[in-house]
């Protein structure tokens, strides 16, 4: 299973010159996600309930529990280049453009900005983490230093047969003068199934509909590969 599905089994992926220190604290804030992920995902687990009868061990707690497969990731965003950032300045999603993630949450720390390695004050209110809301509204994302936030994936969407939603999302650059040079970086966990989850799709799903097989059901594995083929390997 660790051939089949080599991204989720792989050894950790480090910088060259990256200090001991920081693998300790990047492990360390990862676990601090995850387990405040996993209190999400009971409160999440109470709201589905109520309109779906789960089966013990089918709540999203308890499959993210027995999961192998979270992957954390440290998220940078090159400098806009000028020619761009022009063009591009108006563009809610200039910097990251408008998806959902797949896996069932992800939690995210705030934006951090930085011009020639400085940490820096983000110089355009605008910029950053936008949602779409279920009622289509477009909402900036704002939370602190010492806050998390999460969002919902597809799988999630999935697996409570549309009582949870998947969050769209972009990330948009900052523009004007000031944002010359500046990048951002931020730290996310993925959290989702085990790669052998199997993932029970209602009759009205409206995810990758063309994805889905006959019989509806596929693993989180399964899942997950047909999406890289679709969007990083495939040629179109």
């Amino acid at each position: 299973m660790c051939t089949m599905y080599a991204s989720y089994c792989g050894a950790n992926i480090w910088p060259q010159d990256a200090l001991p220190e920081l693998e300790v604290a990047f492990k360390a804030l990862g676990k601090l996600i995850f387990d405040v992920g996993l209190l999400v995902a009971y409160h999440c687990d109470r709201y589905v309930s109520r309109g779906m009868k789960m089966q013990k061990g089918e709540g999203l707690e308890q499959i993210l529990l027995r999961s192998r497969c979270q992957k954390g990731r440290l998220l940078y965003y090159f400098p806009a280049q000028p020619s761009n950032h022009e063009e591009d300045g108006d563009s809610m999603s200039s910097w990251c453009g408008w998806h959902s993630d797949h896996g069932s949450l992800t939690g995210l720390t705030c934006g951090m900005f930085k011009r020639n390695g400085v940490e820096i004050s983000c110089p355009d209110s605008a910029a950053g983490l936008y949602i779409r809301t279920r009622s289509g509204e477009i909402v900036k994302a704002i939370f602190g230093e010492d806050e998390i936030a999460y969002q919902i994936g597809e799988t999630t969407e999935i697996l409570s047969q549309g009582y949870l939603c998947a969050t769209p999302h972009c990330v948009r650059a900052p523009k004007g003068k000031e944002a010359s040079g500046v990048d951002r970086s931020t730290f996310a966990l993925f959290m989702q199934p085990d790669w052998d989850e199997p993932l029970n799709f209602p009759e009205d799903v409206h995810i990758h509909k063309e994805l889905i097989p006959p019989k509806g059901s596929l693993t989180f594995g399964e899942y997950s590969e047909m999406l890289f083929d679709k969007y990083y390997h495939k040629k179109t």
